[in-house]
């Protein structure tokens, strides 16, 4: 971990060949939790910043994908799974309980953020064959879909212009440029990256 404070760094062993890095937020102390989900087992494992104790809690199956989102707008994340081979979304919402829906279909990319500014993670997937975004929203379970990016770019949702709605964004490898659609500051291009450069989406400065 390279701190924020002061470029100083430090490194701590937690999981084991084959887990799933899943950081979140899941005590609501502020401060994000180490996390890891293991397939073999279906077993998420977070190493609690608040104690330093360590939750070990079975959900989801062999080829899930791990999703860390607060979905129930509780201030906790939520540990929840996305189930490709049937396009299945199963949240485990720590004030709201677990609720499975399907939503999506095969080759789908999971972009869950809070794109409705409600305070509550909405359930979205990008679909790279058509460059469209569908989001169901978590006020009222209606959903609404709209075209930004295209194949072979890589989705990057995100808070960029700080207004508390996710941004629709994808960074496009072939020319390594970031495109953001922002809710207030509208569409933007930004060259950043290199040739086999990982976008990684943050906030990584505090105002």
């Amino acid at each position: 971990v390279l701190r924020s404070e002061d470029n100083s760094f430090y490194s701590f062993p937690f999981g084991a060949t084959g887990d799933i890095p899943a950081p979140g937020d899941f005590d609501g102390d502020g401060t994000a939790d180490p996390a890891v989900f293991r397939p073999s087992s279906a077993t998420w494992f977070i190493l609690r910043s608040s104690d330093g104790g360590t939750t070990i809690q079975p959900f989801g199956a062999n080829g899930d994908v791990p999703i860390v989102e607060d979905f129930d707008g509780d201030g906790t994340d939520d540990i929840s799974i996305y189930r490709p081979s049937v396009s299945e979304w199963w949240l485990n919402r720590s004030t709201d309980g677990v609720v499975a829906f399907q939503f999506g279909s095969a080759g789908d990319k999971t972009v869950p953020a809070d794109f409705t500014g409600d305070g509550k993670a909405d359930v979205a997937f990008w679909r790279e064959s058509t460059g469209e975004w569908f989001v169901l929203r978590s006020e009222d379970s209606s959903f609404f879909s709209f075209p930004f990016g295209q194949s072979g770019d890589v989705p990057v949702p995100g808070d960029y212009d700080g207004d508390g709605t996710a941004d629709a964004a994808v960074f496009r490898p072939s020319v390594n440029t970031w495109f953001k659609s922002q809710s207030t500051n509208g569409f933007e291009a930004v060259d950043f990256g290199a040739a086999g450069d990982v976008a990684v989406p943050n906030a990584f400065v505090r105002q």
